[in-house]
Parts: structure tokens; C-alpha cells; sequence
């Protein structure tokens, strides 16, 4: 009895086994979507662009065993399908075709290794335009806007390959020069006056050439070293008021009291980093004028003395009209 459990048992897994693998293996049809890409190789003499009506997403039907549809949905994850100049079904000549898409795909090396067949593909052609290149090499100039730079910038590679359309590279004259374009946002991030180096920065193509069809610059971007200047303001205080500093030491022995009409600076204007007063303006800079009293000018009871605003070297610069303040010195009695 137990013998024949065992072979009913056996009997049935080997049932389903073979139900799964059947199952896995029976041809099914399936649709795939796909990112697909015209490629053109970068020392290509010849360029292919889709037509403007292309938006580069295509469905693909497929036909075959259910287990390959795993490793095609895997791979419509992974990024686009390329097809490129001289691979089968796609023009080498310079002209304007239509291309078929389910014969171009059934040639692709990565789709053929699935083991899949592709019956058909939405849409099913597309217009391309296949151009003669011409290469010229290009002078990078960086380019930054209204900023100001400390020194000359670096720029590497400081030449490049321009790959133009031939009937418009004539036109582009004998000299020809991409842009190292940096954007406001690139330069707030760097410190000023001091040098940095900012990688990738991508290449531009004059505005004659920009939206001319299969331009392109190789290599697209440039790494480049330079200093922003750092930007200078000024602002102007008034009211500004005055403090008496001396030793701790002489706090007890001498009493010093400033005239009501010069505790308060009228005017004073602070120049320096725009960083820096902006600091200012929002108060986490605080500015005061100071009147430092030593020893000796205690003792001689001087009755003015300069003011100033800053003890410490500081890139913010002070101008007032009023260089010196009246001070009343009392030494007090002894105890």
C-alpha cells in the first residue's frame, strides 16, 4: 500500500512538472513597449536623424515561449534600442528614407538573443534623414554671462571635433568655436576669488549652427577651472551707535560717560563682499562704533578719541565723517 502511495505521489509531480514546463514553453504573443534610438557613431562620416514626427517610443509584438518574455520586459527597462548607420536595414547613403522597422528589429543583436520573433511594430516605418558630415575642430570658449572672473579661464579639452552637415559647413567660416556655457546656478555654487574647477560642462554650438540637423561636437563636454570675482556693495547706516571699551580692571576705578549728541554715529557706509552686507542688512552682522580707552588715556583724562568699527583685519570697509568722539573721564574716590 505504502509502495503504491509513493508511485501515485511520484506520478503526480511529474505531472505537474511537465504541465509547468509546457506551460512555459507554449508560444504566446505579447506586446512590449521600447525606447528606441537612430544612432550616429562619433568618427562617422554620415548622420541619421528620425523625422521630427518620431517621438521615439515603439511597441513591438512579439510571439514565443512565455519564459523569454521575462528577459524582454528585463531589457525594455534597461534603456533604448539603438539602431545605427549601416546596421541591417538602415541606409548608409545620404538621403531621406522609410524605414521598416520590424525588418530593422528582427536584425537587432540584443532582441535576436531572446529567442523571441517580432511579428509586428507600432509604428511600423519611420521617415529618416541620413547626411554627408564634414568634421572641423573647434575652439572651447567659456562662457559666463555678466559675471567677473579673476585671471583667465581653463578650459579641457581646449579643442574639439564639430561634425556639421556638409551643405552647412561652409557656411560656418574657417574659424569655428563651441561655448562652454556656465549658468548662474554653476557659478553661485563656487566660492568667490577663489579657483575651482567644475567638470561637465556641456558644449554649445554657436547660435547659427544650433538648430541645424545632426550637428553635434565631440566630445559633448569640457571640464573648466576658473575664479568668480567676488561681487563688491555698499550701504549706508545711520544712527549708529557708540560703545566705550577699557580693561576689566579699570571698570571699578573710573567713570566715563559719553555726550548725549555723540552716542550715536550719523552716517557711516560699509563696503565690502555683497555676501557681507547682505549680512548686514539683515542684522546678523551688527555694527557699532567703538572708543578703545588704555591706561594712559585714562590717567591723562583725554577728552576725545577716535572711533572706530573694526579691531580685527575684515573684508568690510568703514567711512564716517566722524573720526572722533567726546568722552567725559571721572576717576572715582577712593573707598
Amino acid at each position: 500500500m505504502i509502495e503504491r502511495i509513493k508511485t501515485i505521489t511520484l506520478v503526480s509531480v511529474i505531472t505537474i512538472l511537465v504541465w509547468v514546463f509546457a506551460e512555459a514553453e507554449s508560444l504566446q504573443r505579447r506586446d512590449v513597449r521600447f525606447t528606441l534610438q537612430f544612432v550616429s557613431e562619433a568618427a562617422s562620416e554620415r548622420a541619421i536623424q528620425a523625422d521630427d514626427s518620431f517621438r521615439g517610443s515603439i511597441t513591438v509584438g512579439f510571439s514565443g515561449s512565455a519564459s523569454a518574455f521575462v528577459p524582454a520586459e528585463e531589457l525594455s527597462r534597461v534603456g533604448p534600442l539603438t539602431l545605427a548607420i549601416g546596421s541591417p536595414g538602415i541606409p548608409t547613403t545620404p538621403g531621406e528614407y522609410v524605414v521598416s522597422l520590424r525588418d530593422a528589429l528582427r536584425a537587432d543583436p540584443a532582441l535576436r538573443k531572446l529567442g523571441l520573433t517580432v511579428e509586428r511594430v507600432e509604428p511600423a516605418t519611420v521617415r529618416v534623414h541620413v547626411e554627408a558630415m564634414e568634421v572641423r575642430t573647434a575652439r572651447v570658449v567659456v562662457s559666463v554671462g555678466d559675471s567677473v572672473l579673476d585671471g583667465v579661464p581653463e578650459v579641457r579639452p581646449a579643442s574639439v571635433k564639430v561634425y556639421l552637415p556638409a551643405d552647412v559647413a561652409g557656411a560656418a567660416g574657417s574659424t569655428l568655436e563651441v561655448y562652454a556655457t556656465l549658468r548662474p546656478d554653476d557659478l553661485s555654487r563656487l566660492l568667490a576669488g577663489r579657483r575651482e574647477t567644475v567638470p561637465q560642462v556641456r558644449l554649445e554650438l554657436p547660435a547659427a549652427l544650433k538648430n541645424k540637423r545632426a550637428a553635434r561636437i565631440d566630445p559633448p563636454t569640457a571640464q573648466v577651472t576658473l575664479a568668480v570675482r567676488q561681487r563688491q556693495s555698499s550701504l549706508e547706516l545711520t544712527g549708529v551707535p557708540v560703545q566705550v571699551r577699557m580693561a576689566p580692571g579699570e571698570l571699578s576705578r573710573w567713570d566715563v560717560t559719553i555726550p548725549e549728541q555723540d552716542r550715536f554715529i550719523p552716517k557711516v557706509t560699509v563696503s565690502g563682499p555683497s555676501e557681507l552686507i547682505d549680512q548686514v542688512k539683515r542684522g546678523e552682522i551688527k555694527v557699532a562704533g567703538t572708543v578703545n580707552l588704555s591706561f594712559e588715556d585714562l590717567e591723562k583724562g583725554i577728552s576725545q578719541k577716535d572711533v572706530v568699527f573694526s579691531e580685527l583685519p575684515s573684508l568690510l570697509k568703514f567711512d564716517s565723517e566722524t573720526k572722533l568722539v567726546r568722552v567725559v573721564i571721572k576717576k572715582r574716590a577712593s573707598p
